[in-house]
């Protein structure tokens, strides 16, 4: 093909002009062919397509954005000598080249999922993936890195300040929790998180099935907040725990200590078609441990429904003509709660959607996945296959989610008048947090990243 093309470019340079142009002047034709040329068929000589994308977003990453503040670190479980005012990032001693495959931008079509107790609908497709995959112990392998710490003076321990800037925009297995700051629920600041009470959030009461009254949530989650991540990721990150340098905890018997939701967010425009559902996005990741008091304050109930979701058990639930087997993950639901609704410029169609759905649980199915590791089960959360309705509204409140603060929980639904009343699983609040990458938001590089 490119042999074609130079012999093409060749004859047109070597062809005579005078056979259809008699009227050029014969010092013009003189000067026309001292000015041509050969033409190279060497490959160099063509030109080259670069095989990254990154072009002029390569730069310095800010690291003031990465580091804790000594107020509002969630020191929790850093057991570290280095003091809370440090940045670490973990390099890899291989050289990393950015090859990013192009982006598809595709999105699909499911259902708003509704509230119903026995409502099992699902889209069509591997609606079940953990099933498939057995939700087998993954292990999470070790690479051989290098810490590299910035403190808050601007001093380099151990490398030079080009090797700092190198590896500052792509993050390879960078340590878990470090990249949105933690403040008080009393002092929050843009841009943060913070604890926030379960009982903002109303769910099934404890005469539900009932009287269909929903009440403020028991004052106690099981996994309590520990760190924020956003990232920023070329295509959709399945099993994020395997590329980040997870907190060390103490391991319990019954139930992993870490929890981890991977909430999968696109950034390209809504689109109704079904596709792959993939591409460019972010990644905001909320980690969680297990509460101290976690056999005091669960109910016996809420402790077997977590075992049992997190087990991956199978449950028997009634059809219209038999009773069918589902995952008893089918059970999970969304907790979601803008708590500034005034601040953000609503007009009509976005004030109803709002009033509509604040605050409303909404069970995950199918866009959800589930990964077991030693000590830790990762609930990854895809946007990308959300309702089209969903994600237009998304889209729409892109620009101003950097002025929206918002709740955000998980929790497992009630089928059985013993498992009254629901609790929430797990729960924090986002200050906010602006989704729209200037380039203020890390790349993280997955292991598979060429």
């Amino acid at each position: 093909m490119i042999g074609g093309f130079v012999q093409r470019v060749i004859g047109g340079c070597a062809s005579n002009p005078n056979r259809k142009r008699n009227s050029i002047h014969k010092r013009e034709k003189k000067h026309f062919r001292k000015r041509k040329g050969s033409v190279s068929t060497s490959p160099a000589a063509l030109p080259v397509r670069r095989s990254s994308n990154a072009g002029s977003r390569v730069g310095d990453f800010p690291f003031s954005d990465s580091m804790d503040s000594e107020d509002g670190a969630p020191a929790t479980y850093r057991k570290s000598d280095v003091s809370n005012k440090k940045f670490y990032h973990s390099h890899s001693k291989k050289h990393l080249n950015g090859k990013s495959s192009e982006d598809a931008w595709f999105d699909s079509v499911s259902i708003i999922e509704s509230d119903s107790d026995d409502d099992f609908i699902s889209v069509l497709g591997d609606c079940f993936p953990f099933v498939s995959n057995a939700l087998g112990s993954a292990p999470n392998t070790q690479h051989e890195n290098e810490s590299y710490v910035v403190d808050s003076g601007s001093r380099y321990d151990g490398l030079n300040e080009s090797c700092i800037k190198g590896a500052s925009e792509r993050l390879y297995r960078p340590r878990a929790g470090l990249q949105i700051l933690h403040t008080t629920e009393e002092k929050p600041c843009p841009g943060s998180w913070s604890v926030v009470s379960p009982s903002v959030f109303s769910l099934r009461g404890e005469n539900f099935f009932r009287d269909k009254q929903k009440c403020p949530a028991p004052d106690f989650s099981p996994y309590e907040p520990i760190g924020v991540d956003l990232f920023a990721c070329p295509r959709k990150i399945d099993h994020i725990a395997k590329h980040l340098e997870l907190p060390p905890l103490k391991e319990h018997e019954n139930v992993p200590s870490l929890l981890i939701v991977n909430i999968q967010l696109p950034t390209y425009p809504a689109r109704v078609f079904l596709g792959d559902a993939d591409g460019e996005g972010l990644s905001l990741v909320l980690y969680f441990k297990l509460s101290e008091n976690f056999h005091t304050d669960t109910s016996p109930h809420f402790q077997d429904s977590i075992k049992r979701l997190i087990d991956g058990e199978m449950e028997k639930v009634k059809g219209f003509a038999k009773e069918n087997l589902v995952p008893f993950s089918e059970r999970l639901k969304i907790l979601a709660g803008v708590v500034n609704p005034e601040d953000l410029e609503l007009n009509s169609a976005e004030k109803k959607l709002i009033h509509a759905y604040n605050g409303k649980p909404v069970l995950s199915r199918p866009q959800h996945s589930f990964f077991k590791g030693p000590n830790y089960f990762e609930i990854d959360l895809d946007i990308h296959r959300f309702s089209y309705i969903s994600r237009k509204a998304l889209d729409s409140l892109r620009d101003r989610t950097k002025n929206v603060v918002l709740n955000l929980g998980l929790t497992i639904q009630a089928q059985k008048p013993e498992e009254l009343p629901e609790q929430v699983l797990c729960c924090l609040r986002l200050n906010k947090i602006d989704f729209v990458n200037h380039g203020q938001i890390p790349t993280i590089v997955a292991h598979d990243d060429n």
